[in-house]
């Protein structure tokens, strides 16, 4: 059988490829699924969590929680009541980085005397993520000098203007510092409002393929830090420098690389998550995902300095240049490549596998399913994760989404390839996410709160 020069290059690219992904993906899946049997002995028990009570610190504990915003009037005053009720003891801080709507005063209304108020204005504010979270840090700093609080028992958390922790969930993760090694947590994240394709999509890769890589890094002490539902020890911060968030266009990212190279772990719970809403939007789906890719991307000038730092772990060290170089070893090339494997199989030309098995004695159509099964088998496998994680969706239909996932690997191709862009020519410059209109929200408090009616009780994760 004659095979084409470029069907060997390909072959051995997408072979390259799915050895990558099996080495890098494959521990983490089943070190997250072990993770999350020890921590609950269900995958599915995460979800009750919603449902619980709020919870008091830890004696000694102090939480500060940054929200950073501009023109988060649609969803901040629903945030900052959630915030409030359902995690006592907790200090708010929301970040008016130069709003041009009443994000404060709403913000204000909704949390009263609870709620501090940090106002930036031009030409300082609107300067990225990063510096309106140092712009709260500052104001952190000084509350923590006047009330000579210990750093190392102060924690900082992040919360994006439309998140929602689950119940009790900041005392959860206080519990987890009590560990001197640890300088952060990541939550878990859910999308909520699953009624639309690309809401459950977006869910998908949260709550399954991200929550589960999340878990397994927790063994390595290297778990990602995201921007919502970020801890951070505020002595952890301290060693990092004045001013911890980056102008980088993944600021968290860059924040859990730091805390890395500084010698903190980095872990996670079952214990709590936070949820968010999802973009529809395909233009702002698409320049979210390009700036997330053009971020990660251009972390990788990180990696000499992780591995010219003492006193990293090998295993942490490891784990993260694996993880820096994902876009490069697996996003980038695999787009080619399964372009061209459709493009072949539109030309009638089947895998070379289906040849070889149809020269041992197998039917086309079995051998076709075997190349299916082949390539597919880690689709079939996460439909399998995220049934076990969610109860809104059979598993009939899951899998269905994960074959699709598919396409929807789509915006991950393109976004990758835009950001490589970007990047050559040398553009940072980024447009927030903007946020969906809330009905007004009342919090549950636990799960023996008086029913409410009408818009009152809304979906928390």
């Amino acid at each position: 059988m004659f095979v084409a020069p470029w069907d060997t290059v390909v072959r051995d690219v997408g072979l390259f490829v799915i050895v990558i992904t099996l080495a890098y993906n494959g521990p983490l899946f089943v070190s997250g699924l072990l993770f999350a049997r020890r921590s609950d002995a269900s995958l599915r028990g995460q979800l009750a969590l919603k449902d619980g009570a709020p919870l008091a610190l830890p004696c000694g504990w102090t939480v500060f929680v940054v929200v950073p915003c501009l023109n988060e009037a649609r969803v901040i005053a629903n945030t900052v009541r959630c915030l409030l009720d359902l995690q006592p003891g907790v200090r708010a801080v929301v970040i008016d980085d130069g709003s041009d709507d009443d994000t404060a005063g709403l913000a204000e209304a909704a949390g009263g005397d609870r709620v501090a108020i940090v106002r930036r204005a031009l030409p300082e504010a609107r300067r990225g993520k990063g510096a309106a979270l140092n712009a709260g840090l500052r104001h952190v700093r000084c509350r923590v000098r006047e009330a000579g609080l210990d750093p190392a028992r102060v924690l900082v958390c992040v919360l994006d203007a439309d998140g929602r922790l689950t119940p009790g969930a900041v005392a959860h993760v206080a519990a987890l510092f009590e560990a001197p090694e640890v300088g952060g947590v990541q939550l878990a994240v859910r999308i909520r409002e699953r009624d639309r394709v690309a809401l459950r999509f977006q869910d998908f890769e949260f709550w399954a393929l991200s929550a589960l890589s999340q878990f397994g890094r927790a063994a390595t002490g290297s778990v990602s830090m995201g921007g919502n539902g970020q801890f951070t020890r505020l002595s952890a911060l301290d060693s990092v420098g004045g001013q911890p968030w980056s102008d980088s266009l993944t600021e968290d990212l860059d924040l859990g690389i730091s805390l890395a190279v500084h010698g903190w772990t980095v872990t996670s719970t079952m214990s709590a998550y936070v949820s968010q809403q999802g973009l529809t939007d395909p233009r702002r789906l698409l320049r979210q995902r390009t700036r997330w890719h053009q971020g990660h991307m251009s972390a990788i000038t990180r990696l000499p300095e992780l591995w010219a730092r003492p006193g990293i772990r090998l295993a942490t060290r490891t784990e993260l240049t694996g993880y820096l170089l994902l876009p490069y070893l697996i996003t980038l090339p695999w787009s080619l490549v399964q372009q061209y494997v459709f493009y072949r199989l539109a030309r009638g030309h089947a895998p070379q596998l289906v040849h070889f098995l149809a020269e041992h004695g197998w039917p086309q159509v079995l051998g076709g399913l075997g190349c299916y099964a082949l390539v597919f088998a880690g689709y079939l496998a996460l439909a399998l994760v995220y049934w076990r994680r969610t109860d809104d969706v059979p598993l009939g239909k899951a899998a269905g989404y994960a074959q699709a996932l598919v396409l929807w690997s789509y915006v991950s191709f393109v976004a990758a390839w835009r950001a490589v862009g970007r990047m050559l020519t040398r553009r940072k410059g980024w447009a927030k996410t903007e946020r969906v209109q809330e009905a007004p929200v009342r919090a549950i408090v636990g799960p023996a709160a008086p029913a409410e009616t009408g818009h009152g009780r809304r979906e928390l994760g």
